[in-house]
């Protein structure tokens, strides 16, 4: 969603604009061809391998206009208070890439055997790790909340003893345990994809970061400039929305006041009424591309520099 993004970003030359997913570099190659010949990015990435191919495709190319960093995008107010500098754009495009998910010693995808890892950087512990040290009430709450899986109880269960017992050694096993575990169900998508969403989900934290990182909004982008996240799945698209809301809504007065008395004033504007989604094309370029959903807003004007 290439032009998309730079529509709702509002892309102009010499801004100074965030990527907040680096990723493959697509979506930062396109933001700096917009804002040429004198705007500026800086591209996060909290997976150092995704860094390593954007400096590779664009570092020659953009100079001193790009700047490279290895974070979560849940820390981009810190890496903007330290520039001193409010962006005019900020774009975070949530989710697992396609790099992740196609390369398998990341551990992302059950169609190729994979390590138990599923991190998207090293600052949080593998799969494994995290099965090791988590308990069936925890599994089984992540199962059934991130993944929205029937039966939670009984995979979590089936999962931490085949795990215990050693039976566990890669995503296909993985993959395979939980199958039988699902067998009969009706779902037209393998038995095991939600069950890696939700894992992957758990082991990244990847709602808490996005939550975050939508709240930090004003104070990563200018009065008047624009943020633009993109979610790939229903869990992701609800904080997004909720959060958007909450920012351009923020009075905390029951709603029988006959006028505000909390003082709370909107900080955004919100673009897009409805989520903006890929047209027939690109899915058919891109199948991935189907589950996104995008939203923006626009920062307004405050009195108070620390919102």
């Amino acid at each position: 969603m290439v032009e998309e993004v730079l529509h709702w970003l509002d892309v102009k030359p010499g801004g100074f604009y965030v990527d907040g997913t680096a990723g493959g570099g697509g979506h930062s190659a396109a933001i700096l061809d917009a804002s040429a010949p004198d705007g500026r990015l800086i591209a996060i990435d909290r997976d150092p391998e995704a860094l390593s191919t954007v400096r590779a495709r664009l570092a020659e190319k953009a100079g001193e206009r790009l700047t490279l960093v290895n974070a979560n995008y849940s820390q981009a107010a810190e890496i903007i208070a330290e520039r001193g500098e409010r962006a005019d754009g900020w774009l975070v495009d949530a989710g697992v890439s396609s790099h992740q998910l196609d390369e398998p010693s990341r551990g992302f995808s059950f169609q190729q055997p994979g390590p138990l890892d599923m991190r998207m950087g090293p600052d949080v512990p593998t799969l494994a790790e995290y099965l090791e040290s988590t308990s069936r009430e925890e599994l089984a709450r992540v199962i059934k909340v991130y993944g929205e899986v029937r039966g939670s109880w009984g995979v979590a269960g089936a999962i931490l003893g085949a795990f215990s017992r050693g039976e566990l050694k890669t995503t296909t096993d993985l993959a395979d345990l939980v199958a039988a575990k699902q067998r009969g169900g009706s779902r037209k998508i393998h038995p095991a994809t939600l069950v890696f969403q939700a894992l992957r989900i758990a082991v990244n934290r990847e709602l808490e970061h996005l939550e975050a990182a939508v709240r930090q909004i004003p104070k990563v982008v200018k009065p008047g400039g624009r943020a633009v996240f993109m979610s790939f799945h229903s869990l992701e698209d609800r904080i997004v929305k909720h959060t958007f809301r909450e920012l351009a809504d923020p009075c905390t007065c029951p709603r029988d006041f006959p006028r505000c008395a909390c003082g709370k004033e909107p900080l955004v504007e919100v673009l897009t009424r409805q989520s903006v989604v890929a047209g027939d094309e690109e899915v058919q370029a891109n199948p991935r591309a189907r589950s996104a959903r995008l939203r923006a807003l626009k920062v307004l004007p405050h009195t108070h520099s620390d919102v």
